[in-house]
C-alpha cells in the first residue's frame, strides 16, 4: 500500500486579551525529517513554477506576524547571483474567502535570498552612492547586492553630508535602495558610503551562523511577514477561520551544481506526498503569485519526497506566530 504523508505545520499566535483565540491546526503524519527546497523536476514529479503547498485548518480567527523554521542545510548561492525563496499563506476556503479573497495570498515573507538561510549576513560596504531626499524617503542610487539589503534592516550612511547616520531599508533593487529619511532634508549628496549590518534575520541579537546538519539554536530562524501589493493583509495579519495552504516557492534548482539549495526540517522522507496541487502558476524572483487555485489530489504525486541531490520542492515544518 502506498504510504501518504502530510506535513506537520505548527502554529503559535501572539494574542492580546481582546483578540482572537490562539490558532489550532489539524494535521496528519510525521513531524521529523528534512525537506529539500528545490525547483528541480525529477522522476516525473514536479512543483509547478517551483511552488509547493500543504493544507491546514484554522477553526477560529487569529493573528500572525512572523514565521519560523529550522535550517538543516544552508544555501550556497553567491551574493551576486542569489537564489530566492518565498513563504506565504493562501486562503483555500471558509471565512477567509469573504471579500473575494478565495485563493489569494494573505501574507508572505517576500524574497528570501539564499544566504539568509545561514543567518550569515556579513557586513558590506558600498561606495560612490548618490542619495536624494524627499520629506520622508531617501533614494540611494548605486550598485548593490540584494542579499546585503534585507527589508527592515538598518544601514549606515557616511561621507554623506546631512544624511550621515542610520536609516532603515524600505525597498531594494540592484541599482536602487529606498530608506526612511530621519533628517527630512530634500537635497542630493553624491559619493556617499553605505555600510550594512551583520545582524540578520531581523530580531537576532548577534551574528551567529547556522551550520549544516545542526539542531542548535543558530539554525532556528524567523522572518516577519511582509504586506505588499501581492497580499490581502497588513501586518500583524488577522487570519479568519478557514482552510489555508502554506506555500513555499523558489528559483533554486538542486540539480544545477555547484549551488546547493536550502534544506529545512519537514516530513519524513518516505513514500509520496499528496499536498494541494496548484494551477499552472509560476514562481518569480520577487515572490509567490498573488493568487493560486488549489485542489486536493489523492492520485497524482506533485513531487517526490526521496532525499537526494535532485529532490524536487516540498513544504517544510513551519512555526507561524
Amino acid at each position: 500500500m502506498r504510504k501518504v504523508i502530510l506535513l506537520a505545520v505548527v502554529f503559535l499566535l501572539r494574542v492580546s486579551a481582546q483578540s482572537q483565540a490562539a490558532c489550532e491546526l489539524s494535521n496528519t503524519g510525521a513531524d521529523t525529517g528534512i525537506a529539500t527546497i528545490s525547483a528541480s523536476e525529477n522522476m516525473g514529479y514536479s512543483a509547478p513554477g517551483g511552488i509547493g503547498a500543504v493544507g491546514f485548518r484554522i477553526p477560529t480567527a487569529c493573528i500572525t506576524q512572523s514565521v519560523g523554521y529550522h535550517v538543516w542545510r544552508v544555501d550556497t548561492s553567491p551574493a551576486d547571483a542569489p537564489t530566492t525563496y518565498d513563504i506565504g499563506i493562501y486562503c483555500v476556503s471558509g471565512d477567509c474567502a469573504a471579500g473575494h479573497h478565495l485563493g489569494e495570498l494573505y501574507v508572505h515573507t517576500g524574497p528570501i535570498y539564499g544566504s539568509w538561510f545561514t543567518n550569515n549576513l556579513s557586513p558590506a560596504t558600498v561606495t560612490g552612492v548618490t542619495v536624494t531626499g524627499t520629506q520622508n524617503t531617501l533614494t540611494l542610487t548605486g550598485s548593490f547586492l540584494l542579499p546585503d539589503f534585507p527589508l527592515g534592516e538598518a544601514i549606515a550612511l557616511t561621507n554623506c553630508g546631512v544624511y550621515n547616520g542610520s536609516v532603515v531599508v524600505a525597498s531594494a533593487t540592484k541599482t536602487l535602495v529606498t530608506t526612511n529619511n530621519p533628517t527630512g532634508q530634500s537635497s542630493t549628496q553624491a559619493g556617499c558610503t553605505v555600510g550594512t549590518s551583520a545582524i540578520f534575520p531581523t530580531g537576532f541579537t548577534k551574528h551567529d551562523p547556522c551550520t549544516n546538519g545542526s539542531m542548535d539554536r543558530p539554525c532556528q530562524e524567523a522572518l516577519p511577514w511582509v504586506a505588499d501589493s501581492r497580499t490581502v493583509c497588513s501586518v500583524p495579519c488577522i487570519l479568519p477561520a478557514g482552510l489555508y495552504a502554506a506555500a513555499i516557492g523558489t528559483t533554486c534548482n538542486d540539480a544545477l551544481r555547484p549551488v546547493t539549495c536550502a534544506q529545512l526540517l519537514g516530513d519524513a522522507d518516505l513514500g509520496l506526498i499528496y499536498p494541494f496541487a496548484t494551477s499552472s502558476t509560476q514562481y518569480d524572483s520577487a515572490g509567490l503569485p498573488i493568487n493560486m487555485n488549489f485542489a486536493v489530489n489523492n492520485t497524482t504525486a506533485m513531487w517526490n519526497t526521496t532525499q537526494g541531490a535532485s529532490s524536487p520542492i516540498k513544504p517544510a515544518k513551519l512555526l507561524i506566530y
